[in-house]
């Protein structure tokens, strides 16, 4: 078992990370710091972390710090009116603190509130409207009630050093003195005014404070160019009140006006006593190493619990031979994962979600048995329900010298959420409505039925795919990590894991290594560039349909190690990381 076990990891690994990196494009990534270290999507957030654990914050204080932060450095991504998960290491008490304050359905709610053919609410947009999109989408009803402010606040308040003042103080910084833009704000802002400019007048006006605030009343803007956040009051609300400066007085009665103005659901009594989730986080013993990550409302634990089981169980019977074989196990292994999220997969607090049974042995035992080692199986033969495609995100991790450690994954779903702006305190409301399965019953387009785990109900929290993850030995932290990029999370968060653990590469060269990705619908098999080049014709053979893919999700990493910490930012969003 022993040897057959190292032979899989030489194989599977081979396939993610044996296209090497050119070493001049790792940069700070080769660093190694004996005090902290931070990875997130943009180089100024992860610089920020590093500043709250120089003011003696420790990497809650950081890790807080950063998801404010890059509410004004990544509006498109995450913020202050969207929501995440965060994990926590805390190696002087050997606890894993899971915090889940996802963004939750309104009061208001109704499992039929997007009926098939709807696509706004909006004043004489009922009903399909071509290039228009649905009302979960863009627009008041898409929004969900965000839990971003009270997540990052109850984490400070009750496992940081600082006090939220400080610790919002460098976002404020940062909002109010401007940022250079840079190449992935740029882009992301040119998209959503390609997309502004294709509608009918009648129907921009209803987004026209996104666009006098978000989109700069559509000025041109180049890398390099200072931008300030309109999210400057809001800011400065949190950090004189806490979470009360968000769910209560000026700020909440502004997106109450907002969301009534503009046919949204939210309610005052929404806004009340808004807390997060205290979850218990699963758990899998990995060649050696105990790996802690996300349970419901998140897929992604589950999936790549599953998948490693599926592997391991594999590699049992008979271990890879190529580097195709490999890459197929770890493709059919997805499919199956993928397809057990459709079925079961939702809101536990709603939902009989059969998570024990999920990430059990005797479970992936049997996934494996259904596996053909030389060739892929028709779509039916994984699952019968239809996966709700959720986006987002951003994700960052955090560790120091005691083995101490955060990753944490925050979204608003899609590029700049729902885009109705309060313009009073410039919060970006979410639209993680979306992530729902709109039509629970109905079957879709591949004659699936979308699974009622996951329908709308008042209060409940949309299926996810974040996983952010640490792995802890001898009761300390050695890895934090994460993605960012809807179904892909789950994917490449699995693949880089494989590259720490069993490779035992740096978090550089684990996160920039070349990934693929599959999700069971549609069938196809994304292979980024150099696994393409290489892999595609062999994959085909065993009946994958391939197609290249530039990128597949955006991972930061971070690791500890005896002789000190390290932290890999993608390079697919830009990311840097920084540490001391």
């Amino acid at each position: 078992m022993v040897a057959s076990r190292a032979r899989r990891v030489v194989v599977v690994i081979a396939l993610v990370s044996s296209l090497a990196i050119p070493t001049k494009a790792v940069r700070s990534e080769d660093a190694v710091y004996q005090h902290g270290a931070v990875a997130a999507d943009h180089a100024l957030a992860s610089e920020v972390g590093v500043e709250i654990l120089k003011q003696g914050g420790n990497v809650v204080d950081a890790a807080a710090a950063v998801g404010f932060v890059l509410s004004v450095l990544r509006p498109a991504s995450s913020g202050i009116g969207g929501g995440g998960f965060m994990l926590i290491w805390d190696a002087k008490e050997q606890r894993c603190i899971v915090l889940d304050y996802r963004e939750r359905a309104p009061l208001r709610a109704t499992a039929e509130m997007f009926a098939v053919g709807q696509v706004s609410n909006l004043p004489g947009q009922e009903g399909q409207v071509e290039n228009l999109p649905h009302a979960s989408v863009r627009g008041p009803l898409a929004a969900a009630v965000p839990g971003h402010v009270a997540g990052l606040c109850h984490a400070v308040e009750k496992y940081g050093r600082l006090p939220i003042a400080k610790v919002v103080a460098p976002a404020i910084r940062l909002a109010r003195d401007g940022v250079p833009a840079d190449a992935h704000f740029v882009k992301t802002r040119k998209s959503a005014m390609t997309t502004w400019s294709k509608w009918p007048k009648d129907f921009r006006d209803q987004f026209m404070a996104f666009h006098n605030s978000y989109l700069l009343t559509g000025k041109s803007i180049k890398v390099g160019d200072t931008v300030t956040s309109p999210q400057l009051p809001a800011l400065e609300q949190i950090a004189a009140r806490g979470a009360a400066g968000f769910y209560a007085g000026p700020v909440a009665e502004s997106l109450l006006e907002i969301s009534r103005a503009n046919g949204g659901l939210f309610t005052a009594e929404d806004f009340r006593d808004v807390q997060p989730v205290r979850r218990e986080p699963l758990k899998l013993n990995y060649h050696g190493y105990e790996v802690l990550t996300m349970p419901p409302p998140s897929s992604g634990g589950i999936a790549m619990l599953t998948t490693l089981q599926i592997l391991e169980e594999l590699d049992a019977k008979q271990p890879s031979s190529s580097e195709a074989e490999s890459a197929h196990r770890l493709t059919e292994a997805f499919k199956h994962a993928f397809a057990d999220r459709a079925e079961f997969l939702g809101d536990a607090d709603f939902a009989d979600v059969p998570v024990s049974k999920l990430i059990s042995r005797d479970h992936a035992r049997e996934l494996a048995s259904r596996i053909d080692l030389k060739h892929t199986q028709p779509t039916k033969s994984y699952g019968r329900f239809a996966p709700v495609n959720d986006s987002g995100t951003t994700h960052f991790s955090v560790i120091d010298a005691d083995g101490n450690a955060v990753a944490c994954t925050e979204t608003v779903n899609t590029e700049y959420g729902s885009w109705i702006v309060e313009p009073k305190f410039g919060i970006l409301l979410n639209n993680e409505m979306d992530d729902f399965a709109a039509v629970p019953g109905q079957p879709n387009a591949f004659g699936l039925i979308q699974s009622s785990a996951n329908a709308i109900a008042p209060r409940k929290k949309p299926l996810s795919c974040m996983t952010p993850t640490i792995v802890v030995k001898d009761g300390k932290a050695v890895f934090a990590l994460g993605a960012a990029g809807g179904p892909r999370i789950i994917t490449a968060t699995t693949q880089v894991l494989l590259n720490l653990i069993d490779r035992n590469q740096t978090p550089a060269a684990a996160v920039l290594a070349p990934r693929l990705h599959h999700q069971w619908l549609p069938d196809v098999l994304d292979l980024e560039p150099r696994l393409h080049r290489d892999l595609s014709d062999p994959l085909t053979a065993l009946g994958h349909k391939t197609e290249e893919r530039k990128g597949n999700a955006v991972t930061q990493a971070v690791s500890r190690k005896t002789d000190g910490l390290r932290a890999g930012s993608d390079a697919r969003k830009g990311g840097r990381p920084a540490g001391w």
